[in-house]
């Protein structure tokens, strides 16, 4: 009878793996990422927002890091906190909406910060910006990310494995509903802001936005594979956190979605929760006995299993460009990385979150020295770019 049971549910979790890596292969192989829209806006037509409650070190780094051509910059902020380079807006505390936490600040900016561009471009507190090209005419414009180490090596090996599913992005023009969005490299247009706001109660205020703003079918996204910097939770208990976050969000938010992608939805949170517990599917190839159906089919599935989870973290590995050492770092503790990777998912499967946590950030002074060179950049001060350029380039970087 136990044998049954196991064999049933280990075969359950091989599906359900397989299914959702298999739309994977499908979604970045066959469909392809979206054709490359024109430029059409200057970085003129961009007001930045950064989002921040009071970290004064950190948001100084950002704007610092920002393009000159960027100069509408301002500073949405819990406290008061002094940024050269920005102006600073301060939430009064009196100030209520449906939103919370970093949702309500954007509605309150929605509602009281002017501009006349046309885009308004929201940063998180930590995100450097080494480049930016102009933007294409779409509704919404993503921006990739590319996560730096503060700490704990295993949250950086994490946040690498990561990027290699998250290459994914590339495709999402192409569905009618973007599965998932990153806040902090997110853009959109001024009127749509206006229409769609941010006045919802969500822990997830990126994705729940572009899921509320794609329920018109005539809105259209962008993906700019530029990498903007940010930083890696510091702890492994920072990375288990945020990711109970992101699933809590995005599990709350799902009836935003149609039936057919509230089931991928599922489908997908389900397989990243349960590789926690992918260990247990191992047991039947270390038995002396034969404890599942189809013995010999289902080594093949877990041997199917393990090498996508390696060619994430290659496909990661390759998207950083980091050193050797790095990947080889990678591969030696990838099934731990891959364990802890999803145990925040499995905690918001098993007890969702409606809180907002902020995760922890790390001063610029005490960047690890390995990364301080390529996350301290300064923009701003320097002018020696060549005037027609597509593209604003990293022009001035500090090192500690």
């Amino acid at each position: 009878m136990i044998n049954t049971v196991y064999s049933v549910v280990a075969w359950t979790f091989l599906i359900i793996f397989f299914v959702a890596t298999a739309f994977w292969v499908v979604e970045v192989i066959v469909v392809g990422q979206a054709r490359k829209r024109p430029a059409e806006h200057d970085l003129s037509d961009i007001q930045v927002r950064v989002m921040t409650i009071d970290a004064q070190e950190v948001v100084q780094q950002t704007v610092n890091s920002l393009p000159a051509k960027l100069s509408d910059v301002r500073v949405i902020a819990e406290h008061d906190i002094d940024i050269d380079g920005a102006t600073v807006h301060v939430v009064p505390e009196s100030f209520t909406c449906e939103a919370t936490r970093k949702a309500r600040a954007a509605e309150w900016a929605r509602r009281h910060v002017p501009t006349d561009q046309t885009f308004v471009l929201y940063l998180d507190e930590d995100t450097i910006v080494p480049s930016l090209p102009p933007f294409p005419d779409a509704d919404i414009v993503q921006l990739m990310e590319r996560p730096v180490r503060t700490g704990s090596w295993l949250s950086y090996f994490a946040e690498i494995f990561r990027m290699g599913f998250q290459i994914e992005q590339r495709v999402f023009p192409r569905f009618r509903y973007p599965l998932y969005a990153w806040g902090g490299g997110f853009a959109v247009k001024t009127a749509v802001e206006q229409e769609v706001t941010w006045d919802v109660p969500t822990v997830t205020e990126d994705t729940n936005f572009i899921w509320r703003a794609f329920a018109d079918p005539d809105r259209e996204m962008a993906v700019l594979p530029v990498k903007l910097l940010n930083q890696a939770p510091p702890s492994v208990g920072e990375l288990i956190r945020q990711r109970r976050r992101w699933i809590s969000g995005a599990s709350l938010d799902s009836h935003l979605l149609p039936r057919q992608y509230q089931l991928l939805s599922l489908l997908r949170n389900a397989a990243w929760g349960l590789v926690a517990l992918s260990p247990l599917l191992l047991i039947p190839l270390v038995t002396p006995v034969s404890i599942v159906f189809l013995p010999s089919l289902y080594e093949v599935a877990i041997g199917i299993q393990i090498v996508g989870m390696f060619a994430w973290g290659f496909i990661g590995y390759w998207y950083y460009a980091e050193r050797f050492r790095v990947l080889v770092g990678l591969f030696v503790s990838l099934p731990v990385v891959a364990v802890l990777h999803a145990t925040g998912a499995l905690w918001a499967i098993l007890r969702p979150t409606k809180t907002f946590r902020v995760t922890q950030k790390v001063p610029p002074t005490q960047l690890t020295d390995d990364v301080a060179e390529e996350m301290v950049i300064d923009n701003r001060e320097s002018d020696d770019h060549q005037e027609g350029d597509d593209e604003e380039k990293p022009r001035a970087i500090k090192s500690r």
